[in-house]
């Protein structure tokens, strides 16, 4: 069921989940936050528009960044949230820790899981968070059809299981976490449904709209929330 249609959060996992993970991190004025996949922006100006934070929020993709300035101005946090157009494999914060990072809608998974928690962890202050959301497989027998769409031969999806582990060694202990529930994913379909109708930018390319159709078509049509789920973690840097 469709619960949020006017979303821009480019994952199944939406605004609640955000300001969860800021009300664990005890965010206010004066903490500072990293948003490492910033999208449309959704997520970190919905955090500062909660709870008046400062904000980098970073995104390799100049549309996405010329987008989410627009979203700051409109949502009236523009002067809270400093937008960077690069990447963040090249970036390097370390000198000026955040209490709290944002990686969210799978960028983990795009700049590879462990490399991204060992980038991070000196990103961070003494006992600083992370909320991450990702993809994961939910079953040891998946169809091939639900694995080629969301590319599982090149990002080799963790498990729940797996993905504890990782967070264990890469020395993060996890405070809260959970499955997005059917309608994250309702509303992200229809989010991306409605980005279909776009005539130009990203989404009016056809090969791109073909792509999103058959996603759309295979996650219904073979009930893909049976066996791939989304992810959501807020963990704590253990030292």
């Amino acid at each position: 069921m469709v619960t949020d249609i006017q979303t821009n959060y480019t994952s199944p996992a939406g605004r609640e989940f955000t300001l969860t993970a800021g009300r664990f991190a005890g965010i206010h004025p004066a903490s500072r936050v990293l948003d490492i996949g910033c999208g449309y922006g959704e997520g970190i100006c919905n955090l500062a528009a909660e709870f008046r934070c400062k904000a980098v929020a970073v995104d390799i993709k100049k549309s996405n960044v010329e987008f989410a300035q627009n979203l700051a101005i409109d949502r009236k946090v523009s002067h809270l949230i400093q937008f960077e157009n690069r990447d963040i494999l090249k970036a390097d914060f370390s000198e000026e820790p955040f209490d709290l990072i944002l990686a969210e809608g799978g960028v983990l998974s795009f700049i590879g899981r462990n490399e991204g928690f060992e980038l991070l962890h000196p990103w961070l202050v003494s006992r600083g968070w992370i909320e991450f959301s990702d993809l994961i497989l939910l079953s040891e027998k998946v169809p091939s059809e639900v694995l080629t769409i969301f590319d599982h031969d090149a990002y080799q999806y963790e498990t729940e299981g797996s993905y504890r582990k990782l967070l264990d060694d890469a020395g993060f202990s996890i405070q809260f976490m959970c499955l997005v529930p059917p309608s994250g994913w309702d509303n992200y379909y229809a989010h991306m449904a409605r980005r279909l109708e776009d005539a130009d930018g990203f989404f009016a390319d056809k090969k791109v709209k073909l792509a999103f159709h058959k996603e759309i078509d295979v996650f219904y049509r073979l009930e893909g929330y049976r066996f791939v789920g989304y992810l959501v973690g807020i963990v704590r840097k253990k030292k």
